[in-house]
C-alpha cells in the first residue's frame, strides 16, 4: 500500500512541474527541455525567413519572392494542426502563393525528432 501511495504521489508531483513549466499554450505533454530544443532548431533554422517571433519578419524576407508566413497564428487558420503544418511545410507540401511557389523542402536535412520539437515550439507560441 505504501508503494501505490508513493507511486501516485510521485506521479502526481511529476504532472504538477510539468504543468508549471509549460509556457501557456504549449501542447499538453510538452516538456521544458523539448520546448527549448524546439526554440533552438527553430531559431538555427527557421527565423532568418520567419523572423525570431514567428511573426513572418525575418531577417532575410526583402530577399524573398513570398513573404514568409506568420508562425505565430497556425491553430487560428483551422484544419490541420500544428505539428501537421510544420511536417508538410518541411516536406515541401505546402503552397505559399497563388503562383505556386512552395517553401523551400528542409526534411532532407532535417531528423524527424527535431521537425516535431519545432513543431511543439511553435505550437507554444500561437496566439
Amino acid at each position: 500500500m505504501i508503494y501505490k501511495t508513493t507511486l501516485v504521489a510521485a506521479s502526481l508531483a511529476v504532472a504538477a512541474i510539468l504543468t508549471v513549466s509549460r509556457p501557456s499554450g504549449a501542447a499538453p505533454g510538452a516538456d521544458q527541455a523539448t520546448l527549448e530544443r524546439g526554440q533552438a532548431h527553430y531559431l538555427l533554422f527557421c527565423a532568418n525567413c520567419h523572423g525570431v517571433n514567428g511573426d513572418g519578419q525575418g531577417p532575410l524576407v526583402r530577399l524573398l519572392k513570398v513573404t514568409p508566413s506568420n508562425l505565430t497564428v497556425l491553430r487560428r487558420l483551422g484544419g490541420a494542426s500544428v505539428a501537421e503544418r510544420v511536417l508538410t511545410a518541411v516536406d515541401g507540401g505546402h503552397q505559399v502563393a497563388a503562383e505556386g511557389h512552395k517553401m523551400p523542402v528542409f526534411s532532407d536535412h532535417l531528423e524527424v525528432r527535431t521537425v516535431r520539437e519545432i513543431g511543439v515550439y511553435l505550437d507554444s507560441i500561437q496566439q
